[in-house]
């Protein structure tokens, strides 16, 4: 079986809104990092995966947005 991949992942998480206001990275099929300065999240992520480009985005509190 294929590994999603982070935005695959984004789109089915069930407990997004367990991150509302929060930077998140991902990895894989894994949140590796959450914050609330997404520079500090981007530094962690890379970090605990130094060999991988994670998905860095903040999940606004009001609405959601994907860019």
């Amino acid at each position: 079986m294929r590994e999603k991949n982070e935005f695959q992942c984004l789109m089915s998480m069930p407990n997004l809104g367990d991150y509302l206001g929060k930077w998140i990275a991902i990895v894989g099929e894994q949140v590796i990092a959450t914050g609330s300065d997404g520079k500090a999240v981007f530094k962690e992520a890379k970090r605990k995966f130094p060999n991988k480009e994670p998905l860095i985005l903040k999940v606004p509190q009001d609405r959601v947005m994907l860019l």
